[in-house]
């Protein structure tokens, strides 16, 4: 054979350049994608995450809006009043009330707090006027209110943190004709009539104490306060019989907030995978499904211990989202839940706020009880647990502080009472009572007591204590009439 024509076959049977490079590129990705994905599934096994989500499921918690649309219903035992709530929130809506009564308080713009029944109130004859021109919304809503019960109000959770909750955000336009109407029967002498106002708005807080969102049970929350503000001013200018309060006992003792919470972080839950799932293109998702499961477990278990340890954990998780991370790798797989993760802690501090007040009121309430059953005024917490509805426990649980699990503070000294809670700075500030800024001060509430008997002189005592209120009412955070409620 010549030379020529080895070469020649040499050359047809070595592979041409370009397929040579494109043999060398593939070994090259191959080497690089194979290990790369081995880290991956390394890093997250897909397997893990399916093993979660149907533990979840086994406990009956919704993983999708499908599941979350099926669980947010009326549960057994409790009245299905949804179509007489809907009906009340829609005739509110249309009767366009802020519009009608701009220059009236509570339902329009002019100032409050409300004069004090016996002395003058400038907007009283238009407030009733504008409640009369309002009388058959103010029958529907009271037709919802007697029948109590939940709603299900007509969401669809399909759109994740999208969702729309109109309901719910109306429900505290709905609480404002009771609330006025309270303060115009109050002026009226109507203590019947204003009882069953402030009930009212309790029950339309109660309506939606099925809510599985934090905020629509924040929006709960907020009506619940607006009932409790109510009462606390209703209370010192009603002579209410035994019976009266025991019916505005339980009212407000309906709440539970912190199982209401509970299921409320559940549900964000489920409306954090909607969520993830709408978005396309998100690096390691099931990774942040899965960080998502470890904290809000975390969450809802603290809080099913107590609302302490529910704060400690919302302040640890919220430190640890707001770390940075160590690697780019952890912070894809935490992207998602950094960035949709709720506020807990805020969260948290508002339902422990709201049991603070429930707690705090009932036991002003059960004192006055106290006071019409023995003719004096209770001076330890020991005297108004005949007064308190349940067992012991729920009796002890009653008059337990959230912020920090021991008793509730009770004082008595120139002729006030005070009830208190150390609230958020968990100091006992000695009963200094700062309810609209709980970061300084004590939650609670206070009694004006008058230790004489009739027809005697006024004592020293009592001239120390109306000083007292006198220099407290000097304060920005103090209205006598309006003492130990937020806003």
């Amino acid at each position: 054979m010549s030379v020529e024509q080895n070469q020649h076959e040499q050359h047809q049977s070595s592979p041409p350049p370009r397929r040579k490079r494109r043999w060398i590129l593939a070994l090259i990705a191959a080497m690089i994608v194979l290990p790369a994905a081995g880290v991956v599934y390394v890093i997250f096994d897909p397997s893990q995450l399916k093993q979660e989500l149907a533990a979840l499921q086994e406990e009956g918690l919704p993983t999708n809006a499908v599941e979350l649309n099926a669980c947010y219903g009326v549960p057994s035992g409790v009245a299905d009043t949804t179509k007489l709530w809907t009906a009340a929130t829609a005739a509110v809506r249309d009767a366009k009330i802020s519009e009608r009564a701009r220059g009236l308080p509570i339902v329009g713009m002019a100032p409050t707090p409300i004069p004090a029944p016996g002395t003058e109130w400038p907007e009283l004859e238009a407030s009733r006027s504008f409640l009369k021109e309002l009388e058959p919304e103010m029958q529907i809503i009271r037709r919802a209110a007697e029948a109590g019960g939940m709603a299900r109000y007509p969401v669809d959770f399909s759109a994740g943190i999208a969702t729309l909750l109109p309901d719910a955000q109306e429900a505290r336009t709905l609480a404002r004709p009771p609330e006025l109407s309270a303060h115009v029967s109050v002026h009226n002498g109507r203590p019947s009539d204003v009882l069953q106002d402030v009930i009212a708005v309790f029950r339309l807080s109660d309506s939606l104490r099925g809510e599985p969102l934090l905020i629509s049970q924040l929006v709960r929350i907020a009506i619940h306060a607006i009932g409790c503000h109510l009462a606390n001013d209703m209370l010192q200018h009603c002579e209410w019989t035994d019976d009266d309060l025991e019916r505005l006992q339980d009212a407000i003792g309906q709440a539970e907030f912190r199982a209401e919470m509970i299921r409320a972080i559940r549900g964000e839950h489920a409306n954090f995978f909607t969520t993830i799932d709408h978005h396309p293109g998100v690096w390691f998702r099931d990774a942040n499904k899965l960080k998502s499961i470890e904290l809000f477990s975390e969450s809802a278990d603290a809080l099913s211990s107590s609302w302490q340890d529910a704060r400690k954990k919302g302040e640890e998780i919220g430190l640890q989202l707001n770390t940075k991370p160590m690697s780019a790798i952890t912070q894809l797989k935490q992207n998602y839940i950094q960035h949709l993760f709720p506020a807990m802690e805020q969260a948290v501090n508002a339902g422990a706020r709201a049991e603070v007040r429930q707690n705090c009121l009932i036991a002003k309430i059960t004192a006055y009880r106290y006071r019409l059953r023995h003719g004096t005024w209770p001076m330890s917490l020991a005297d108004l647990r005949d007064f308190m509805a349940g067992d012991e426990a729920t009796r002890t649980q009653r008059l337990t502080d959230p912020f920090d699990g021991h008793p509730l503070r009770l004082k008595s000294e120139n002729g006030i009472i005070l009830i208190y809670s150390i609230s958020e700075n968990r100091i006992d500030d000695g009963g200094v009572i700062s309810n609209e800024k709980p970061q300084e001060g004590d939650y609670g509430y206070l009694i004006q007591i008058d230790f004489q008997q009739p027809n005697q002189p006024q004592s020293a005592s009592l001239h120390r204590a109306q000083g007292r209120l006198a220099i407290l009412s000097a304060l920005p955070m103090f209205d006598s009439r309006r003492y130990g409620a937020d806003k």
